[in-house]
């Protein structure tokens, strides 16, 4: 004769039968209390109540055994603690839907959200590395809201699961009434878990990811800059050999036959002030978000007769110069 296989409703059934045919035996002490493992000398040991492991069960539905070794754990602390989840982190917004905890399912969807805005605040102090972009987004947006819902998965159930029971033990007068007003309340809902869920990725989606695709367009200007500059490198070294060795900058004429002429493929213009040293880069059409533009870079001499050069962005937002030209960096 085979054995039948319970479903999960059924084994809450019969937990909740077993609470009542309970209700008519006398209770012993041992069936009052149950005390945790633990060592010897911990004199603070704390206690649980039989019907507790089974009040959670019922409260926990699906995956309870999973669960319930960690509760009766929290129990033995007196508080929820942070442990790992493996659900939630891959969704955890959509994990919290599901568990029925609308509060974190809503801090969840907006820690992608909160992400992406950091990125974008970030983004122009990272650097002209692309891989560095990447890597920050998908550390902000995805790695750390994934563990934040990893580690807070199990405290924020048992918080809500524990006052479940509170709720439910208040308003009763024995634990099989407890059990059936627990029964009733549906643990978990893939309703909302799809509703909800797809709706925390929509907004993601839809607001998260313009936002980092407006960062990463600024990234890319800002990496052409730095190459148009790097393209100069030589005229600024001309400039430098000429005060060296005559106290005095190189004549425009000179400028035009300097090597870095080729560096105006990304300008329109690249000329040489010969009363002040100052090189002019005309942003060209190779940059269509600056075109019309221009960037100064001026020397200036030091007590030491050593020059320093300073950019002088004109009409180029900040967000779209590279960390080495932007407030008066020097490049």
């Amino acid at each position: 004769m085979s054995a039948k296989v319970m479903e999960p409703d059924d084994v809450r059934r019969a937990e909740i039968a077993g609470f009542a045919g309970r209700e008519t035996q006398p209770l012993t002490m041992s069936s009052v209390s149950v005390r945790l493992p633990g060592p010897p000398e911990q004199v603070d040991e704390r206690v649980i109540r039989p019907a507790l492991f089974v009040l959670f069960r019922i409260a926990l539905g699906p995956s309870a055994d999973y669960y319930r070794p960690r509760f009766l754990a929290f129990e033995r602390a007196g508080r929820g603690m942070t442990s790992w989840h493996w659900p939630a982190l891959f969704a955890p917004a959509v994990w919290a839907f599901y568990r029925r905890l609308w509060g974190a399912g809503v801090a969840f969807t907006l820690l992608p959200l909160a992400g992406a805005v950091t990125m974008a605040l970030v983004a122009p102090w990272l650097g002209d590395h692309t891989w560095v972009w990447f890597a920050c987004a998908m550390l902000l947006t995805v790695l750390l809201p994934g563990v934040a819902g990893a580690t807070l998965a199990s405290a924020l159930l048992y918080r809500r699961v524990r006052r479940s029971i509170r709720e439910a033990e208040a308003a009763t007068s024995s634990p099989a009434q407890a059990a059936s007003r627990l029964a009733s309340e549906m643990p978990v809902s893939r309703q909302a878990a799809l509703a909800c869920g797809s709706l925390a990725l929509a907004l993601v989606i839809g607001i998260a990811g313009p936002v980092l695709s407006t960062a990463y367009h600024e990234h890319a200007v800002r990496v052409k800059v730095t190459k148009a500059l790097a393209a100069v490198e030589p005229i600024k070294t001309q400039i430098e050999t000429s005060w060296a060795a005559m106290s005095r900058w190189p004549w425009p004429a000179i400028a035009v036959r300097m090597p870095a002429r080729a560096g105006a493929v990304l300008f329109d213009e690249v000329s040489v002030d010969a009363a002040s040293g100052r090189v002019r880069l005309d942003v060209g059409a190779s940059i269509p978000e600056l075109a019309g533009k221009a960037i100064l870079i001026a020397p200036a001499v030091d007590q030491r007769e050593r020059i320093r050069w300073f950019c002088v962005p004109v009409g180029i937002p900040e967000r779209f110069l590279p960390q080495v030209c932007r407030a008066g960096a020097t490049p």
